[in-house]
């Protein structure tokens, strides 16, 4: 950066309206140096996609001195966005961000300061200075890569990443932010390639499972794409990316997992264990899970339908074993909570397409207007 970038930029950050510097500001600095040297990808396993608080190594005190020293000279408001101006001369305040620029680790936090407090145009030309002091530091090539990204530069963005996993291979943010690029790029099987990688090294994130059904949605990839939805599903039942996957799901006429309405709370269910009511593991957890509902719910009345075409037999033989399954869990004089339906027909729901009919199915619904009629009311 040459003299007059340098001045650019004190215009810039001058001209941010003015607020007074937190009194505890050299605390906070000072409390940012961490003896935690974990490895990157581990630290941003489950904060991914965004900025985050995180240092790989603990800052060098000489370092951090010159920071803290710069920003008191620039006025900078550390953990904000926003920066004061003060009276010190243009060479001193030229002087003071040369210092920062010259040393990686002061000007790697110096810009991600500014990009945590929201100053994103600020912070770039921090980040690119530590990313081109220190090529081969994959923390400073994520967060310059964040900062290309919140400038809307997404050919440089997938740069910075690029260049820190050839650094460093297996880390797992750098590997997922730049699935996100090639996905926001339209580059699907590049952006599945990079989803794929992540999964290998982590078979049950999160964000990578998710966006892998997204990708083969986009392909129209069904056959896929169902393969990735179960498998998110297998991971993770709650919350709306749960409830959108298994609405895809069914609406690909796929009905492994279905979406069960119990008095006010949304539940999922591996149907296919449930209507098969084999003594396996899988179905103990999916007792567990209804079950649970009921023991944490006194209020709860449960009712149990199956379907099966051509057999109310076998129909009723199920909604038995399940009522028998559930009572082994919460007790037999809860039994009453539970009614049972059965009809030798197939259930017909309705899904994007239209109407479609099940062969073998179950419906769960529940609603809190159980009484006990044993207990008498005061």
């Amino acid at each position: 950066m040459n003299e007059s970038d340098t001045e650019k930029l004190i215009n810039r950050l001058q001209q941010l309206p003015e607020l007074e510097p937190p009194p505890d500001l050299i605390n906070k600095v000072m409390k940012r140096i961490k003896p935690d040297r974990k490895p990157f990808w581990q630290k941003f396993l489950n904060r991914l996609g965004k900025p985050c608080h995180i240092t790989f190594k603990p800052l060098q005190l000489a370092g951090t001195t010159v920071f803290a020293a710069a920003l008191f000279s620039l006025g900078m408001l550390t953990g904000i966005n926003r920066v004061q101006q003060v009276s010190v001369d243009q060479p001193a305040q030229i002087t003071a961000i040369e210092n920062i620029l010259q040393d990686p680790k002061s000007s790697f936090l110096a810009g991600r300061e500014l990009m945590t407090g929201g100053l994103e145009a600020e912070a770039l030309p921090f980040l690119q200075s530590a990313s081109s002091s220190s090529p081969n530091n994959p923390e400073y090539a994520y967060w310059e890569g964040l900062c290309y990204q919140a400038n809307g530069m997404p050919a440089r963005e997938r740069s910075s990443y690029i260049r820190g996993i050839n650094a460093s291979p297996d880390t797992i943010p750098l590997l997922l932010n730049l699935g996100h690029n090639f996905l926001e790029q339209k580059q699907l099987s590049n952006a599945l390639a990079q989803y794929s990688k992540v999964l290998s090294l982590a078979p049950d994130e999160q964000t990578a499972l998710y966006n892998k059904g997204l990708v083969y949605t986009l392909k129209n990839d069904s056959l896929n794409e169902i393969t990735a939805w179960k498998t998110y599903l297998h991971y993770y039942r709650s919350g709306k990316k749960s409830l959108r996957a298994v609405r895809r799901l069914n609406n690909l006429k796929d009905f492994t997992y279905r979406i069960y309405q119990l008095g006010n709370e949304k539940i999922i269910l591996h149907q296919a264990a449930l209507i098969k009511m084999q003594p396996t593991e899988r179905l103990r957890q999916e007792v567990e899970i209804v079950a649970n509902r009921l023991r944490h719910n006194p209020k709860l009345q449960l009712d149990i339908v199956y379907f099966h075409k051509n057999d109310a037999y076998a129909a009723r033989k199920n909604a038995l074993l399940l009522k028998r399954n559930i009572a082994a869990v919460i007790g037999k004089n809860e039994t009453k909570r539970i009614r049972l339906s059965w009809f030798g027909e197939k259930e017909i729901i309705q899904i994007s397409s239209g109407e479609y009919r099940l062969p073998e199915s179950l419906l769960l619904f529940g609603t809190r207007n159980y009484t006990n009629p044993n207990k008498s009311e005061i």
